[in-house]
C-alpha cells in the first residue's frame, strides 16, 4: 500500500501497464500459434488414415 499520492498513481500505472502488456503477449502468442497450425501438415495423421484406408481396401 503505497502513501503517497505520487506513489500510489505509479502503482496503479505501473498495474494497468502490466496488464496491458499481458494481454498484448497473449495476442501475439495466438496469432503465433493460429499462423504455425495453419502452415503445419500433421504426418502422423495423415500417415495414420492412408495406412487405415490401404487396409480397407484390400
Amino acid at each position: 500500500m503505497a502513501k503517497l499520492s505520487e506513489t500510489a498513481e505509479t502503482s496503479i500505472a505501473i498495474t494497468f501497464l502490466v496488464i496491458n502488456l499481458s494481454t498484448l503477449l497473449r495476442q501475439i502468442n495466438c496469432l503465433f500459434l493460429a499462423l504455425f497450425f495453419h502452415n503445419c501438415t500433421f504426418g502422423l495423421i495423415s500417415d495414420f488414415y492412408i495406412i487405415k484406408a490401404d487396409i480397407k481396401t484390400s
